[in-house]
């Protein structure tokens, strides 16, 4: 048998996927070649290291390198390179475990949201190293089976950080920095799952798209707000289509890098229009902070409770519940931050969770006994009976009032009409007029107006339905 036969027949079995049967025949003709003669064929290197990987071998692979003196540089034939390239991500996989369903991407973001800059200090593996090492000679080689590679070990590597409970964002950050999302695949694989016992296409996020998510995020982790603002722009702007809701998480992003370079008041502006398109309850307790920032603790108190009536489980609003606790302190009801201050603290114990600095502080003011753990479903329920008092009788009651309000922001005017939003007794609603409406050109900032509260549409907030003008004397 000369190399050329020896190759074929290991080709052979791993086209038909014996791979058994192919590191079993080179185990047995290997000695008919020199060590050179083996190293200076890509094929049989290339196609041994896919063997061994496919028969769950990898520690094997490298060791296989190792024994041959093949070295991984930018002069490394392609094919060699490839297979190198899935080795490490079996191996990668192999030590994180990872049983990963693309379905798993569907709901990026976490509901237990917090700015708290991370720790960015971290070791990084030598696994890691050698996949960014790799990934950068693939990336000079463009072909779809090297993109289908880069892919996945682009994939894998955050998905799977992400998937930690505490996952490392700085490790995320110098990641993503590896690549030019720019030659990224921007296609969209589309699976099916189950949605009510009926099968349904889903499509998913491209690795453009998911770039610029897992680097906007991991930048506001971190805490490095002009970057994480310029990144979440320039997602939105050159994204064409978004998945999982990524506009309205890009638009946060973009308000909370304004917020912590100093523009609160243009946050608030900001996080008003996402609730419009998302209501999500975290995003409502960043609003309701700024307004307590501002000194405004009636709106702050307001969006609070939207926040903690909104769905999420309480376990996850232990933060919103210290806040709520400042709130009522402000607002003098000493009893009621109390409480709240207690339960947060009660869901920590009982979720073992650490108890923070702050709020044993905050506790340590009042001079009320301690609530036992044992009371925690009692103190729940009583603050959920109050907190759903709110929810639904001033709705009720403002629906079928007339009320009287004043303009004070215009966000848009343009050939489709007007919106912003209106101030009544120190409450803020949204207002939206088209061009054909028979006030419209008459409505801006400080005008004078009488309206009632109309349920917003598909779900969204309720708005102000302009019903007339009002004498200029008029003050909100």
């Amino acid at each position: 048998m000369n190399l050329f036969d020896f190759s074929q027949q290991i080709g052979k079995f791993k086209k038909d996927k014996k791979y058994q049967e192919a590191l079993a025949f080179f185990k047995e003709n290997k000695k008919g070649f020199s060590r050179e003669q083996i190293a200076g064929n890509e094929y049989i290197i290339s196609d041994m290291l896919t063997c061994l990987r496919k028969s769950s071998l990898n520690e094997a692979g490298f060791k296989f390198l190792n024994y041959y003196g093949i070295e991984i540089n930018s002069n490394t034939k392609e094919r060699i390179q490839s297979s190198y390239g899935w080795l490490l991500w079996s191996q990668y996989k192999a030590e994180n475990q990872l049983q990963h369903s693309p379905e798993d991407d569907y709901h990026f973001e976490d509901e237990d949201e917090n700015q708290e800059v991370q720790d960015v200090h971290y070791s990084k593996s030598d696994l890691i190293k050698k996949i960014e090492e790799v990934i950068t000679y693939l990336m000079k080689l463009k072909n779809d089976f090297n993109n289908t590679l880069i892919s996945n070990l682009f994939s894998i590597v955050l998905k799977t950080e992400k998937k930690k409970a505490a996952p490392n964002w700085k490790l995320v950050n110098d990641f993503c920095n590896q690549f030019d999302p720019a030659v990224l695949s921007r296609s969209c694989d589309t699976i099916q799952v189950k949605r009510k016992g009926q099968l349904k296409d889903m499509e998913l996020a491209s690795d453009y798209e998911n770039w610029y998510t897992y680097k906007s995020k991991a930048l506001m982790k971190l805490g490095e707000w002009q970057e994480c603002f310029e990144t979440s722009k320039e997602g939105l702007e050159k994204i064409k289509k978004f998945h999982y809701s990524n506009d309205i998480w890009f638009s946060r992003r973009i308000a909370l890098s304004k917020k912590n370079l100093g523009n609160t008041d243009e946050t608030i502006e900001e996080l008003h229009t996402i609730l419009r398109k998302k209501k999500e309850w975290f995003i409502q307790k960043e609003l309701a902070e700024l307004y307590l920032e501002k000194g405004d603790a009636e709106k702050a108190f307001k969006v609070s409770i939207d926040a903690i009536n909104n769905y999420g489980p309480l376990e996850f609003k232990v933060d919103l519940l210290f806040l709520m606790g400042k709130i009522h302190h402000l607002k003098n009801k000493s009893e009621l931050a109390f409480k709240h201050f207690s339960l947060a603290k009660l869901i920590r114990l009982q979720e073992e969770w650490k108890i923070p600095q702050k709020l044993h502080i905050e506790l340590s003011d009042f001079q009320y006994p301690e609530i036992p753990l044992t009371d925690i479903k009692g103190l729940k329920k009583e603050l959920i009976n109050y907190w759903k008092s709110f929810a639904n009788k001033p709705v009720n009651e403002k629906r079928s009032l007339q009320l009287k309000g004043k303009v004070t922001k215009i966000l848009n005017d343009n050939e489709r009409g007007k919106n912003g939003f209106l101030d009544s007794n120190g409450q803020e609603f949204y207002f939206s007029v088209p061009t054909n409406f028979h006030l419209t050109a008459d409505i801006s900032i400080g005008t004078s107006i009488l309206f009632t509260i109309v349920p917003g549409v598909d779900g969204n907030k309720e708005k102000a339905k302009i019903l007339k003008l009002l004498s200029k004397k008029y003050e909100s």
